[in-house]
């Protein structure tokens, strides 16, 4: 296999138009029962994942199933397609998978959720799989998650290990989190410290992911004043910044620590960063807050610009990482958009506002 992007691209272009379109959500929505979704899913390139699924569950859960085993394999296929630096910075994008596997186990944890509704939560295509994330969640503990993480020498086995032992006691939830997403991005720092083009696209995709993590701090905390005295409190800070990641994106940890103290809420805080990348996604967010949508609806629009961001790699350099980068939003979205769908047709949910909150990309 040629060890540019020429072969591997031209793979993921192809896949990328058997993408479901806005045509087939509609398609789907209009269905009057979850079993009806399922036999027309039988008619897109998800049949043989959900035949499989319908050999274990059915109804909502046939459709997630489903919907993440087509994600594990085409992610798995995707890195297959690749040599050389192509599939090294395509390894690093799918770390991101392994932080949210971790994330999980360590909530399931903490919440004392069953294994089984754990690992239906999970996309088994980073360094760790399905095998070592079932062996994770059967721990008995956080402290047993942590122990077996620090035997297999889990590159973020360590920061764990290490808030447990500074608290002296059994840690936050949160801050167990907080840990697991600064070992995990300081690790990408270091790995795409040096390179191309190729590696400054992939750098620029972790920049976004952290400034979504920290805009979604902030806007918890401006909801929760008196968060923000516990924070200080806790780590004897004058601000937020102690739970928020450093060094950021665009978004400067300062300037969110300052619009936290100061802004006097939700809507001071979207006024506050109209000026950024992330200022019309927050506006139509909290546009669709104040009409009753709920603060999901926020996260949803930043979501999707997160979505149209990733999709526009399309139309980038043609011989670069930026087709994988492009084509791994594409399916992600697609995931979302299938979980949406099945959940209200089975709840026989109003249509139309989950047809708002559909991701198009393409």
């Amino acid at each position: 296999m040629p060890q540019g992007y020429g072969y591997g691209n031209a793979r993921l272009r192809a896949r990328r138009s058997r993408l479901l379109s806005a045509a087939d959500y509609d398609a789907l929505l209009a269905k009057a029962g979850i079993e009806d979704v399922i036999t027309a899913l039988t008619e897109t390139p998800y049949r043989d994942d959900v035949q499989a699924a319908l050999v274990q569950v059915a109804g909502v859960q046939c459709v997630f199933t489903a919907v993440r085993a087509n994600l594990t394999r085409a992610f798995q296929e995707a890195r297959g397609f690749f040599e050389g630096e192509p599939r090294r910075l395509l390894d690093l994008l799918l770390r991101r998978w392994d932080q949210h596997n971790l994330l999980t186990v360590l909530r399931g944890q903490s919440r004392e959720t069953p294994p089984e509704e754990v690992l239906s939560a999970m996309v088994p295509v980073g360094q760790l799989d399905a095998v070592a994330l079932r062996e994770l969640v059967r721990q008995p503990g956080l402290r047993a998650v942590i122990d077996l993480m620090t035997t297999w020498r889990l590159p973020y086995a360590a920061a764990l290990r290490s808030v447990w032992t500074h608290m002296g006691t059994v840690p936050a939830l949160a801050e167990l989190e907080l840990a697991l997403y600064r070992s995990h991005y300081a690790a990408m720092r270091e790995a795409l410290s040096q390179g191309n083009g190729n590696c400054a696209l992939v750098r620029a995709q972790l920049r976004i992911e952290i400034d979504l993590i920290n805009l979604s701090t902030a806007i918890r905390l401006v909801r929760r004043p008196d968060l923000v005295q516990t924070v200080q409190q806790r780590y004897r800070a004058t601000d937020v910044r102690p739970l928020l990641l450093e060094p950021g994106g665009s978004l400067q940890t300062r300037r969110l620590a300052e619009l936290v103290a100061t802004a006097g809420g939700l809507e001071g805080l979207v006024h506050g960063l109209r000026d950024t990348p992330y200022g019309p996604a927050l506006a139509t967010g909290w546009r669709r807050y104040q009409a009753g949508a709920g603060l999901a609806a926020l996260e949803r629009e930043l979501e999707r610009w997160q979505a149209q961001h990733t999709a526009a790699m399309w139309h980038r350099g043609p011989l670069s990482i930026a087709i994988p980068i492009g084509y791994l939003g594409g399916k992600e979205a697609e995931a979302t958009n299938l979980r949406l769908v099945a959940q209200a047709v089975a709840l026989n949910l109003e249509r139309e506002p989950v047809r708002r909150d559909l991701i198009l990309i393409f």
